[in-house]
């Protein structure tokens, strides 16, 4: 592209695309489905909460834009395989792909039982390998995509309060990325993963925070690692996901980008 041919402002515009974004009935995919939707993209809401992808569906109809809500359980290779067929069926394509579906478990190592570990690897880890898998071959077929995977701190340091399984799968997250980002950069894929710290979603603050620690202690913890002082809103989400979705990041792939609040910068 010549960087004098084209309109600066269009480098963030999304119009005739169409992304799928897992996880999106609530929290981080909720925000980025709405922002992405601002932007002009049609877009494929999953979840392995139907009703919340529908309620999300319906938010970005209502800005004009196409949608569907499919329930898919990403560790599932049938739920994936469907939901891609379904959201090509229906949009026609996959331009976009977001992995923000995954969970967490807190455990002592010592204590963990091997079936939530596997469970956390499963869904985090395994289901953002089977999701890129099926949109990628999508995306190769016309030469061209962006994926986004949901990785976090706990992906490039330890966190304590026996995140053992998570952390690991994070991690996990981290190399995929790099590794896929290398080996489809020749097909026009482009690969790229979000490294957030703690954001107030429904996940973070309201499951593991109230009724698994001190609430006030945690975010006390939190808030003072984090030099900007506070948790992240899921809407602070959308301008980095938008940069690595968009053109505006047509240059770059393979990278964990930290939205962190400078934590990682330690």
């Amino acid at each position: 592209m010549d960087p004098g041919q084209h309109n600066i402002r269009k480098l963030f515009d999304l119009s005739g695309q169409v992304a799928l974004i897992t996880g999106a009935g609530a929290g981080f995919g909720e925000a980025l489905a709405v922002g992405f939707a601002e932007y002009g993209c049609d877009v494929a809401v999953a979840d392995v909460n139907l009703d919340g992808a529908r309620r999300t569906a319906q938010k970005i109809k209502d800005l004009g834009r196409r949608s569907m809500a499919v329930r898919a359980d990403v560790s599932s290779p049938d739920d994936i395989k469907a939901m891609v067929e379904s959201v090509v069926k229906e949009l026609g394509t996959i331009d976009i792909l977001v992995n923000s579906a995954g969970i967490s478990h807190h455990r002592p190592a010592l204590e963990l039982p091997v079936e939530d570990w596997d469970r956390v690897l499963d869904v985090n880890l395994r289901g953002t390998f089977l999701c890129c898998q099926a949109a990628g071959r999508i995306m190769t077929a016309k030469g061209k995509g962006s994926i986004i995977n949901f990785s976090s701190i706990a992906g490039v340091v330890g966190m304590g309060r026996g995140n053992n399984a998570y952390c690991a799968s994070k991690g996990g997250v981290n190399a995929l990325t790099k590794q896929l980002a290398i080996e489809w950069a020749s097909k026009g894929i482009r690969v790229n993963a979000i490294a957030p710290c703690q954001f107030r979603t429904p996940g973070l603050l309201e499951v593991m925070a109230e009724q698994q620690f001190d609430s006030a202690k945690l975010i006390k913890t939190w808030t003072e690692n984090i030099p900007l002082g506070r948790v992240g809103e899921p809407e602070e989400m959308v301008g980095p996901a938008l940069f690595l979705a968009s053109e505006a990041s047509s240059m770059v792939t393979g990278i964990i980008l930290p939205v962190d609040g400078g934590f990682l910068a330690h």
